[in-house]
């Protein structure tokens, strides 16, 4: 396991496992908080957060002048016992939202990948916050559910107090635990990367107002260019509310249109559909990408990789959002107590050939 992957719900999954495999005796002592923090590399804030969701586990407890002594290897819950036979589990997305899209079919293939060995079936179904929940999952027979984007209070509510082994997916909730992009980090890393490539003037396409993670992709692109001294221009924030490129293509389209003479260097599409629409838009207008404008995208999904030129865009680790969500779900189903933890996964910018540097004054 990556020791880095989701920050210190990364180092409580990784002590746990090895307080439940033996590797950490009942009644040992863990090691000093020091030599945990350089071994997973982080600061003792971060371990220190791995290290509570232990102690309410049950799992260690601190005693002064002695150290952390692990208590027992008898959870709640086990990984162990994983495989269980002829479960379903829901996939439940909000009916505006296509599971043709990218980012949909794309979790949902990874997510089947990883239930099927361990005697689970995935069943897609839509759920809108007027839906009667109760009745539309009672018919598919459903032991767990998986919660993708926006999700209305009263369907959470409801699964708590069922005891629903349940995960949320791009979006969140103190009630249950919740697997996320590090939408504000990526958001700002593209940012960045348009900051040092000279970039000032850049305009913004968002998605879904609504959703959390087009808010959190606001709040970091936003930092990244009022920490460089250039805040983004409220004129450049271009909201498409959708996340399909046709929206981002018409939008841009007519912007271009209205603002030839003083056009943005980049454009910032929060999500590689948008990215694309801009990238047509672009083109259908006489200009090219990136000599006349730059674009960068957001979640590097392989369904964009045949465009040329490559897009540029923000590495979401979809891969590594699925396995988590497996594993949350599988460990509720063995009996594991369902904790509102949020789970982030890492981020990082793919350059792509979308993005040069600015010329402009």
């Amino acid at each position: 396991m990556s020791k880095e992957k989701f920050r210190y719900t990364a180092i409580y999954d990784d002590l746990r496992q090895s307080i439940m495999d033996g590797t950490y005796e009942e009644n040992s002592l863990l090691p000093t908080e020091q030599s945990l923090s350089m071994h997973y590399d982080v600061n003792r804030s971060t371990l220190r957060k791995a290290m509570q969701l232990l102690a309410d586990e049950g799992l260690i407890e601190k005693k002064p002048g002695k150290g952390t002594i692990v208590l027992s290897r008898q959870s709640e819950g086990s990984e162990s016992s994983e495989v269980i036979s002829n479960k379903n589990i829901g996939f439940l997305l909000p009916r505006g939202n296509l599971i043709t899209e990218p980012f949909y079919s794309t979790l949902f293939s990874l997510l089947e990948q990883n239930f099927q060995p361990k005697g689970c079936s995935l069943i897609y179904t839509t759920l809108d916050d007027e839906d009667d929940m109760a009745a539309k999952i009672a018919p598919l027979g459903l032991s767990g559910i998986v919660f993708v984007s926006n999700v209305s209070r009263r369907h959470i509510r409801l699964a708590v107090e069922n005891k629903i082994p349940s995960v949320l997916v791009n979006s969140c909730s103190p009630e249950l635990p919740s697997i996320i992009s590090d939408n504000v980090q990526g958001a700002y890393l593209a940012g960045r990367h348009l900051i040092e490539n000279g970039h000032q003037r850049v305009a913004v396409l968002a998605g879904v107002r609504s959703y959390i993670s087009n808010q959190e992709r606001m709040e970091g692109v936003k930092r990244a260019f009022t920490e460089a001294g250039t805040p983004l221009q409220p004129e450049l924030i271009l909201e498409t509310d959708s996340w399909l490129y046709e929206a981002a293509e018409n939008l841009f389209t007519d912007f271009v249109a209205t603002h030839r003479d003083s056009l943005p260097t980049a454009v910032f599409a929060f999500n590689d559909r948008l990215a694309t629409g801009a990238v047509n838009a672009i083109r259908k207008s006489g200009l090219s990408v990136p000599e006349d404008i730059s674009v960068i995208g957001y979640d590097n999904l392989g369904y964009f990789n045949s465009i040329s030129p490559k897009m540029a865009t923000v590495e979401t680790h979809i891969d590594i959002i699925a396995e988590a969500t497996v594993s949350q779900i599988m460990w509720q189903l063995n009996g594991g107590r369902c904790m509102g933890i949020r789970t982030l996964a890492p981020v990082e910018v793919v350059e792509g050939e979308t993005v040069l540097p600015c010329h402009t004054p």
